[in-house]
């Protein structure tokens, strides 16, 4: 029987559609005569989804008793004994009731298929176990429920039921999800923006990676070995000149006229890499300017090397340049006339250089080289293993072949020429013919020859010995040149990819150079106004350096100090480039400081002119107000008439307490006078007396906190005046008819408390903060939204205000979560 087919329908989040999809190509396709049945479908009660199932026949679902409660699940049996041709299952990831035939209803999916049912099913991208840890993270919620990937991969056909954020957030906010009891509590957690534009962009990369294994597949099944131009992709051959920029260039105006990806590749010619000349950095800052990639490849033929390249990459089109002076591409045999006889299956354009002035001096790399101690002490070595290896075969002579003792001894002189040079090498060849024929070819000990076959075995052994000591001295000095080659790429490329926003984040560069180049100590020094250096950063043990150093300029005002060690020409160029990069960065970094600098400053400027106007404003309102009552409370007799104006006195006095308060409050935020202590704090007590302190004017106040809700790390006297602002902020602007609701929610890391109004968009404080110098009514309110700002900023969190679905401004306080071995100063309690 044949296996059925599977369809799964994607989604990003709950609400998407993805059962309303389902049912819809279920309908389709019983339109087109299919026999459809619904295995299992969970509308959520939701009117559209439950009106699309329409009259699709509906298998009855099985009932399990679990704990005093009725579950109910797919009766995977009579869905079976039913044999339709295309079943309906919803929610892929679902873990089925206790006593079912199998543990997760994916396996349920699998024996459907097996029966040669197809089947139509929806999961959402949380669910799929290979994304689960980027959920969490994303969420802060792990998902329990997950599907293994290759259950999903393998399906027919997926779709993707795609909506953008905003929309799915309206749809929450009109009641098309989950019911009104939930929107709040949903919209403020897993259905943040964030969340799921990240969710989004998740699943389109997933699915993604899914189609293109699907074209490698196609490709691998019919043999499709050629270019697939599902896109253009530029294959720019760059060399590390002059000419790079000028291809590059080109590459980038035909890629923009085309909508195109550039691909920059560099072949290395694998005989020459310790004698490379080339200086690929005009290249790699191109390119990624132009927002291609660069890649590098070694191969001694590099014609073959970059069209197997632009084959295995996809490429379209092929970009290599060409000397008008010395017109290689017409060369027999050159690069650009093999690349044209290989790559036929693609465009390859030949871009005529005018110049080859190179823009970069030839670096000639030195070779490794064997200290004199090293070459005296496996000398030494070599006499004595010499000496022994001759007295163990002198005592074996009778039992050993002359092939045998010249074998032993080949592998002596390799192993010493391996370790101490060539030097050593060349002498052990030699000595160890002159052992060989004194001791082991007749005549004995002498150095006369009796036969021609053994005067030919000992000059071939010589031959031979030298030869082969002089490729393992090679092999050596290339291994070494290797290793320092790619130690001085992993310099630069940890120098280039390092983004520092401090000094200390220059630390690793610093140990990184030190270690490379085997320095006890690299020091970066600060130059002061009277030229006075002054040690910055120091890597390495100062105990362990001698009196000679090496300094290098890295800017007028910095320098890079190298002790106890010697350089060649090439090591003090890789550290000039390196401090280059270095000058890059601190210059960022001193950019940053002001630019900062600046900016608080205009920031604070702007705070105080708005706070004198809004105080002149406010100020003026309350006593207008007490001086009115006064006037009234002197012309009343009567004892209930004066009550009323003392109410007004009272409320007004109230008013300018909390204004004074505030302005008190900016004033010691302004003068950095606030040190917050870091205490474990429980969110549920001090919202609980934040609301005992704040006057409502008579709007109730919800709140919603969930009893296992984490404790934070913060000061809990400026948190509770946090809330007591935005409460207040909240009460003085949501109708008297609206609920002002406080929760709360948990992302990796971080707490967020939000206070969530109805209030009119008229208030809400992302227009009303950056104009506070406006002198309007209600800038009082605004005064204790700056505070709060303010006071969550030193708590080393953030305030931001959002839209709640339906109108509305939501205030979201994030905050530090505890973890452990984080170090408090006291208790909640």
């Amino acid at each position: 029987m044949a296996r059925g087919q599977l369809r799964v329908y994607l989604g990003l989040a709950p609400g998407v559609g993805k059962t309303y999809k389902m049912l819809d190509e279920g309908w389709r396709r019983r339109e087109r005569g299919a026999d459809v049945v619904a295995g299992y479908v969970e509308t959520h009660r939701r009117p559209l989804t439950e009106s699309q199932l329409r009259d699709i026949e509906v298998v009855p679902r099985r009932h399990y008793e679990y704990r005093g409660a009725t579950l109910e699940e797919m009766d995977l049996d009579g869905v079976l004994s039913r044999q339709p041709q295309v079943a309906l299952v919803d929610e892929l990831a679902h873990t089925n009731a206790p006593g079912s035939r199998h543990e997760k209803r994916w396996q349920d999916v699998e024996e459907l298929l097996e029966a040669g049912i197809d089947v139509i099913t929806t999961v959402n991208i949380q669910h799929l176990e290979s994304v689960n840890d980027v959920v969490e993270k994303i969420t802060g919620i792990v998902q329990r429920e997950t599907v293994p990937d290759f259950v999903v991969r393998r399906a027919e056909q997926i779709e993707l039921v795609d909506i953008t954020p905003e929309a799915l957030r309206r749809r929450m906010a009109h009641g098309n999800i989950y019911p009104a009891e939930k929107i709040d509590a949903s919209l403020s957690n897993f259905f943040r923006s964030g969340n799921l534009t990240a969710l989004r962009e998740l699943s389109l990369l997933w699915l993604a990676d899914r189609v293109e294994d699907s074209l490698q597949s196609y490709l691998a099944v019919h043999g499709i070995t050629g270019t697939w131009e599902t896109r253009e992709r530029l294959i720019v051959a760059v060399a590390g000149n002059a000419a790079d920029e000028v291809l590059l260039r080109r590459a980038a105006r035909m890629a923009s006229r085309n909508h195109a990806e550039i691909v920059a590749v560099h072949v290395i010619d694998a005989g020459e890499m310790r004698r490379r000349d080339s200086d690929t950095t005009t290249a790699r800052e191109l390119i990624q300017e132009f927002e291609g990639t660069f890649h590098e490849v070694i191969d001694e033929d590099v014609a073959n090397a970059l069209v197997a390249f632009a084959r295995a990459e996809r490429g379209t089109q092929i970009i290599v340049g060409s000397s008008r002076r010395r017109r290689t591409w017409r060369i027999p045999g050159g690069v650009i006339e093999k690349v044209l006889r290989e790559a036929r299956d693609l465009d390859v354009h030949i871009i005529a250089i005018t110049s080859e002035r190179r823009a970069h001096t030839a670096r000639r790399r030195p070779r490794a080289s064997f200290s004199w101690p090293t070459t005296l002490r496996f000398g030494a070595l070599g006499v004595v293993a010499l000496t022994a290896l001759t007295w163990v075969l002198s005592q074996v002579r009778a039992g050993a072949s002359l092939s045998t003792v010249f074998l032993v001894y080949l592998i002596v002189v390799l192993a010493l020429a391996a370790r101490g040079g060539v030097v050593v090498g060349i002498v052990a060849a030699l000595g160890a013919s002159g052992l060989e024929n004194y001791y082991f070819v007749a005549p004995l000990h002498t150095l006369a020859v009796a036969r021609p076959d053994d005067a030919v075995a000992i000059v071939a052994f010589l031959a031979f010995a030298l030869t082969a000591g002089l490729l393992m001295n090679r092999l050596r000095r290339a291994t070494e040149d290797a290793r320092r080659a790619r130690a001085e790429a992993e310099l630069l490329s940890e120098a280039v990819a390092t983004v520092t926003t401090s000094r200390e984040d220059l630390m690793p560069l610093l140990d990184t150079l030190r270690a490379v180049f085997a320095v006890a100590m690299v020091t970066l020094e600060r130059v002061d106004d009277e030229g006075r250096r002054l040690p910055e950063l120091v890597s390495g043990d100062p105990a362990g350096t001698s009196g000679d150093t090496i300094e290098f300029s890295v800017s007028e005002r910095w320098a890079l100090r190298l002790s106890s060690l010697e350089l060649d020409n090439q090591d003090r160029q890789l550290i000039r480039a390196f401090c280059a990069r270095l000058a890059a960065a601190l210059h960022s970094q001193e950019l940053m400081i002001e630019a900062e600098a600046m900016r608080s400053r205009v920031e604070t400027d702007a705070l105080r002119i708005g706070l004198l106007r809004s105080v002149a404003h406010d100020l003026k309102a309350p006593l207008v107000t007490i001086e009115n009552s006064l006037v009234a409370l002197r012309a009343a007799s009567d004892d209930d008439v004066r009550a009323k104006p003392l109410i007004v006195v009272a409320r007004e006095v109230d008013n300018l307490t909390r204004l004074v308060t505030n302005l008190l409050d900016s004033s010691r935020l302004e003068a950095k006078m606030i040190a917050p202590r870091r205490w474990r704090t429980s969110l549920r007590d001090v919202v609980a007396n934040a609301r005992g302190l704040v006057d409502t004017k008579g709007r109730r106040v919800e709140t919603d906190l969930a009893p296992d809700l984490p404790t934070a790390v913060t000061d809990p006297d400026l948190l509770e005046r946090v809330v007591i602002n935005l409460l207040a902020n909240a009460c003085a602007f949501s109708p008297l008819d609206q609920v002002v609701r406080v929760s709360a929610g948990c992302t990796p890391g971080e707490i967020e408390l939000l206070v969530i109004d109805r209030g009119p968009d008229t208030r809400d404080p992302r227009r009303r903060l950056p104009n506070l110098a406006d002198p309007s009514e209600g800038a009082d309110e605004d005064l204790s939204l700056l505070v709060a700002m303010g006071f969550v900023k030193v708590l080393g969190g953030e305030l931001r205000f959002e839209d709640t679905p339906g109108g509305g401004v939501t205030a979201v306080v994030s905050l530090v979560r505890e973890s452990p071995g984080d170090q408090v100063n006291a208790p909640s309690d």
